[in-house]
């Protein structure tokens, strides 16, 4: 087990780096709507293949009532945070910053689920692990400038920084909760954890990535970087 949470960890590293970069980006050089919406549809084909290569297959496999069960809870999760993150803003929680502070705990919860989901994967097979840190890496590195974006111009450096670099931890945070809590355990509960991750993964593609994509007219361009991603990772599943 201690092997398994240092690979799952030092791979991990990838996207805590890329939420940094994203955080970089944002404050020295922030993309334009269009930018975004590219990044956004790239991150979304790519989220989306190592669901459906690395993730749904497994769970194809294991018993229909827990299928439906995981993927009940992680749906009525997704929508409960996005429920939440609509009454922060609606109350004005967080003062200057209340505009941001709904998506800021969204993504938070995000990056933990992500996590937790990032050690399951590696305690069952480590190429699949891999596979799925690299997807949500690019998918990071999107939250990371959103992030510090969504924050008011006044905010000092440090402190936007301090955005994508806790989101980092988060996610190191949920991989050693995930390979702690999970390590040894078998059957049901890592069905249920498989289906959960995937419902909200797909939820992420769907409900936050696409609708965001969608504030700027659609171009040839992004809709084909979204078939780009989607390809990168599919074939990458089929080379390891």
């Amino acid at each position: 087990m201690p092997g398994t949470l240092t690979q799952a960890l030092s791979y991990t590293m990838i996207a805590v780096v890329a939420a940094l970069v994203g955080g970089l980006v944002a404050v020295y050089r922030p993309p334009g709507a269009q930018m975004e919406s590219n990044v956004q549809h790239f991150a979304a084909g790519v989220v989306f293949a190592a669901v459906a290569a690395e993730l749904l297959p497994d769970v194809h496999t294991r018993a229909p009532s827990v299928v439906v069960v995981g993927f009940a809870i992680g749906v009525a999760t997704m929508l409960g945070i996005h429920q939440l993150s609509k009454y922060v803003e609606k109350r004005g929680i967080g003062g200057k910053a209340a505009g941001a502070s709904g998506l800021l705990i969204t993504v938070s919860i995000d990056m933990l689920i992500d996590g937790v989901l990032i050690g399951v994967t590696f305690l069952a097979e480590a190429a699949t692990g891999i596979l799925i840190v690299v997807a949500l890496a690019i998918e990071v590195l999107f939250l990371g400038v959103t992030g510090v974006i969504a924050l008011p111009e006044k905010t000092g450096t440090l402190k936007k920084l301090a955005v994508p670099a806790a989101f980092g931890l988060l996610l190191l945070g949920g991989v050693t909760a995930g390979v702690l809590v999970f390590d040894g355990v078998t059957g049901t509960p890592i069905a249920l954890v498989l289906a959960f991750g995937s419902a909200a993964l797909l939820y992420l593609v769907t409900e936050e990535l696409l609708v965001k994509a969608q504030k700027v007219p659609e171009t040839p361009t992004s809709t084909t970087l979204f078939f780009a991603g989607f390809l990168l990772i599919f074939l990458l599943d089929m080379l390891h």
